[in-house]
């Protein structure tokens, strides 16, 4: 590879290495995020460390802390309002993508509700299984929200929801396995949003999506306030 392409790779790597850390909570909320452990813990040089730090400073997983000349950056917390903000702007988004779904044909929506279906099955199962591997049901959980916001056509909601997702995730790696072992709520609502995929009803569609997220929110709330936040604005 041509060193000019080395230097533009690397940077974009590191970043996404270190957002991962931070996303799957390897990197607490309220950790001290420093150039040089950065560096060392990913084996490269301080260059693109810092650069990715800077740009995970500009997306919000990173927060200054402290006064004056000692201020630090840190990983941002994880807490009830801002949890629900990040969901309710997740299901105004998806709500407003949703309104698509009376722009597809009848044979499309049929397939997408037969994908849909076929994921969310793949999901249930791996909720019943006896050690519940949770990064497959993040990635499950996450392919059936991709699978439909992706069909809805709509390129700039897209964006905009794979920005805000990043940050969701966060608070789904850390608090949703324990919401279980009882999935039922978000398996109806699932299932919902599939009836009325299949139907067509473009605001029955958005309006089950924003049940999803809603009561997403309801249940995450619900083991925060029992857990506790993990950190502080």
């Amino acid at each position: 590879m041509p060193s000019a392409a080395r230097k533009l790779e690397r940077p974009c790597s590191v970043y996404q290495r270190l957002r991962d850390l931070i996303i799957r909570g390897r990197l607490a909320p309220g950790v001290r995020v420093v150039e040089q452990d950065v560096a060392e813990r990913l084996g490269v040089s301080r260059t693109p460390a810092r650069e990715a730090i800077h740009r995970l400073f500009q997306d919000g997983f990173l927060i200054p802390t402290g006064i004056a000349r000692r201020t630090e950056l840190v990983v941002a917390p994880l807490t009830h309002d801002d949890m629900w903000d990040l969901y309710l702007v997740m299901a105004s988004l998806e709500g407003r993508a949703a309104l698509a779904i009376g722009d597809l044909d009848g044979a499309a929506r049929r397939d997408l509700a037969r994908t849909l279906k076929a994921t969310q099955a793949r999901f249930e199962k791996a909720s019943r299984e006896r050690k519940v591997d949770y990064d497959q049901m993040f990635e499950l959980h996450n392919q059936f929200h991709d699978t439909f916001v992706r069909a809805c056509r709509r390129p700039r909601i897209v964006a905009l929801i794979d920005g805000v997702r990043q940050q969701v995730d966060r608070y789904e790696w850390v608090y949703a396995p324990l919401v279980g072992p009882d999935h039922g709520e978000t398996f109806r609502e699932h299932a919902d949003i599939i009836a009325v995929v299949r139907s067509g009803s473009a605001k029955g569609v958005q309006r089950a999506v924003e049940a999803n997220w809603e009561g997403g929110a309801r249940r995450l709330a619900r083991v925060i306030g029992s857990m506790g936040a993990r950190g502080d604005w």
